[in-house]
């Protein structure tokens, strides 16, 4: 009966927002034990039914090609479903095939009011079944329900950062009571997603939906109890930072719930590695963890993990007291190669909420050249042609030109008196002083004796040569 009186309440107030007459007292609210966040207070009346959005948990049931099914213990529900604008109020198809439309809703009490862009209809009793729904209908259309089968899941904290671990509990009840699911032939399982609200000012702007984690009650890993309905795990939020919306679903043979919590939004990691590499050898490479989130304590800051070296050796390391700039890490130079740091922060933040993530594996390498390579004044190209100048400079003074003339001209000489030789017909003994003299003498004999024959034979002989002389002339005769 409370529950009646608190659907029928939260149907009136979407209806005196969407007419726009004044605000419901908030004072009214709380007499009839419902509670609602502060800003359903504070908001417009053209806004309507998003109050349904600022509700902490809301059970929902899934809704596949416009069908959902709603099962026997569904007192009432409630429906928002947006369509495209200017298109006709939607239809609803019960279970046994007769229709509900915005004419005759009122003939089977069932309330509705239908806008330009949405119809919002509240169902007492619904029928248990396959519903479906006909007309031009929008994803971003919802399903409540209100029922004695709830999927109580515990918020979100505050504050949220990117690669923070979480831990989730979520209870599926019956009237209040763990649901048993013993009877059943599976195991349920808890399915968590993050769905982004596509904010162009955040990183996560078009990522869509993100399937965090699936939590099974089976007794393992965190769960205390199997099949309790009572579901215990934790997931990483190691995807972007930004604006998300959390949703969590319990599917069973018999029913399906849903429950969307509100927007929330994921900061950026809020510790930053600066890596400073080591000059030299001899020296150590360094690692700065600073804290670039205010609402980080510094000074609460444990980091911990371990260093991957180039030649496979690892190394554990723990950080607790922050120095000046920030917790630092010092590594030892090992060589060139790829060096890899993996490291997990816990820490505390300024609402005094503990926390544990994992920040990104910090690797980078060192090449070899950059310890070994000296650093050079000149380019190779000029040292080069410097070096052959020099060694052709000094090939040029070293090179024994006297030797070659003086080589050169004892061929030309020995090659002249073999010359000689061949030509006279005499030999090199012909050139001994001994044989010069009997030479010399020899030839002036012969010259004396030819002398004073032809001083002898004078007149003679220049008569017989003038006998030899031809008479040409002709006879007289």
């Amino acid at each position: 009966m409370a529950r009646g009186m608190i659907c029928a309440v939260l149907f009136t107030l979407f209806m005196v927002s969407l007419n726009a007459e004044p605000e419901p007292d908030i004072e009214q609210l709380e007499l009839m034990e419902l509670t609602l966040p502060q800003v359903v207070a504070e908001a417009l009346p053209d806004v309507g039914f998003e109050m349904l959005q600022q509700l902490p948990t809301r059970n929902q049931i899934a809704m596949f090609d416009n069908r959902f099914r709603i099962d026997n213990d569904v007192d009432e529900i409630t429906l928002l479903m947006f369509r495209r604008p200017g298109s006709p109020a939607v239809i609803l198809v019960r279970p046994d095939g007769s229709k509900i439309n915005l004419h005759n809703a009122e003939a089977q009490n069932v309330e509705w009011h239908a806008s330009r862009n949405y119809d919002l209809i509240h169902i007492p009793k619904p029928m248990a079944g396959p519903w479906q729904a006909l007309g031009r209908i929008l994803p971003e259309s919802r399903i409540m329900v209100l029922s004695d089968i709830i999927l109580d899941v515990d918020p979100l904290p505050e504050h949220l950062m990117s690669g923070e671990t979480l831990k989730v509990t979520a209870r599926l009840q019956n009237a209040g009571e763990p649901i048993n699911a013993r009877d059943f032939r599976e195991i349920l399982t808890l399915e968590v997603i993050f769905i982004s609200t596509n904010n162009p000012d955040y990183d996560n702007f078009g990522r869509g939906i993100i399937q965090v984690a699936q939590f099974r009650d089976d007794g393992r890993g965190l769960d205390e109890r199997a099949r309790d309905g009572v579901f215990t795990g934790e997931f990483q939020l190691n995807f972007a930072a930004g604006e998300w919306v959390p949703k969590y679903l319990v599917k069973t043979p018999l029913y399906t719930r849903e429950v969307e919590q509100a927007a929330v939004l994921i900061h950026p990691i809020p510790v930053k590695p600066e890596l400073i590499k080591a000059e030299h050898t001899e020296d150590s490479h360094q690692l700065n963890f600073v804290v670039v989130d205010p609402e980080v304590k510094a000074r609460s800051l444990i980091l911990q993990g371990r260093i991957r070296y180039p030649d496979g050796d690892t190394e554990t390391f723990s950080l607790q007291r922050p120095e000046q700039g920030g917790h630092r890490l010092q590594l030892e130079h090992r060589g060139y190669g790829s060096y890899m740091v993996e490291a997990e922060a816990f820490g505390e933040l300024a609402n005094g909420r503990e926390f544990m993530l994992a920040l990104p594996n910090v690797d980078f390498s060192v090449n070899l050249e950059t310890f070994l390579a000296p650093e050079l004044e000149r380019l190779p190209e000029e040292i080069l042609a410097e070096e052959a100048a020099r060694l052709q400079q000094q090939q040029q003074q070293t090179f024994p030109w006297g030797w070659v003339i003086t080589v050169n001209v004892l061929i030309l000489a020995v090659g002249g008196v073999f010359i000689f030789f061949m030509l006279t017909g005499k030999s090199w003994r012909d050139l001994m002083p001994s044989k010069l003299k009997k030479t010399t003498a020899a030839s002036k004999n012969k010259e004396n004796t030819q002398g004073s024959e032809g001083k002898s034979e004078g007149p003679a002989a220049k008569k017989a040569d003038l006998d030899d002389i031809l008479d040409l002339s002709l006879p007289d005769d």
